[in-house]
């Protein structure tokens, strides 16, 4: 091999060298720019500036925001859920901040859980879940509506839930769900019932049509909830001119009626 071979074998070598270590040169510089840009915030105003380019690009290829979905609204207003969005008709798609919708829409009490998705080229889904008013619980002189988790929804247009049950006092709201459960296996019974009071963190005292009060045990709810059915189902309940129903002793219950010249509490059978 002559000396000028053995020079441009050597110098080839050497370029091959320089060329793979510039290549992994640029390859960790590509990665270490990715991670950079993916996961820290160190290079935040490139990428949106990139990210935004890129959408308003798209935008000008249609992918802009024409339509909106919604499914599941009852009590929040499609002007509050529109309010959220925040962006107009026409916009990119791409620059709709779905997640930030997400969290304004779940603002909103009536909300349980949003949804919320992009649908190409031109739709914005949203799915909700709204709270479920079980009651009204009075606390404070204040009136809410509250959901099966004791929640308070709002205390705005309670007007048009009047056919739900009216609860009163400290904890009510959280013991609601469960009293309501009990009502509910006699529903013509529980139709009587406007409202309920919560005594002592431990009791009902239940309030039916025709001013009658009865006083609910502590323990033994159902039992004593029972009698009360007999008695409806008997016609013994109503127009009987009962005041107050002492069910609180389960071994002895006492009636009360409303007589203006001497009312007393009588013992009735079980």
């Amino acid at each position: 091999m002559s000396k000028n071979s053995k020079i441009k074998l050597g110098f080839k070598r050497r370029a091959s060298v320089y060329y793979s270590r510039i290549i992994l040169l640029v390859k960790l510089t590509i990665l270490v720019a990715a991670i950079l840009l993916l996961f820290t915030n160190l290079l935040e105003k490139p990428k949106q500036k990139i990210l935004g380019n890129l959408a308003v690009t798209l935008g000008s290829l249609g992918l802009v925001l024409d339509n909106v979905i919604i499914e599941g609204q009852k009590n929040i207003t499609l002007d509050e859920i529109i309010s959220s969005i925040g962006v107009g008709s026409s916009t990119p798609i791409y620059l709709v901040n779905i997640e930030d919708i997400r969290k304004k829409i779940e603002e909103n009490p009536w909300v349980k859980i949003a949804l919320v998705e992009r649908r190409l080229p031109n739709s914005l889904y949203i799915a909700i879940v709204e709270r479920n008013p079980i009651a009204i619980w009075q606390f404070n002189k204040k009136l809410y509506l509250i959901d099966e988790e004791g929640n308070r929804i709002t205390s705005k247009n309670i007007g048009k839930f009047t056919d739900l049950v009216h609860v009163v006092g400290q904890d009510a709201n959280i013991y609601a769900k469960a009293l309501i459960e009990d009502l509910d296996k006699h529903p013509t019974l529980a139709k009587k019932v406007i409202s309920a009071v919560r005594y002592g963190q431990r009791r009902w005292d239940l309030n039916l049509d025709q001013k009658i009060n009865v006083k609910m045990p502590e323990k033994g709810f159902e039992e004593a909830y029972d009698y009360l059915n007999s008695l409806n189902k008997k016609d013994r309940l109503f127009n009987q001119n009962y005041k107050t129903l002492n069910l609180q002793d389960p071994n002895k219950y006492y009636i009360e009626k409303h007589n203006p010249d001497k009312p007393q509490m009588s013992e009735v059978e079980k």
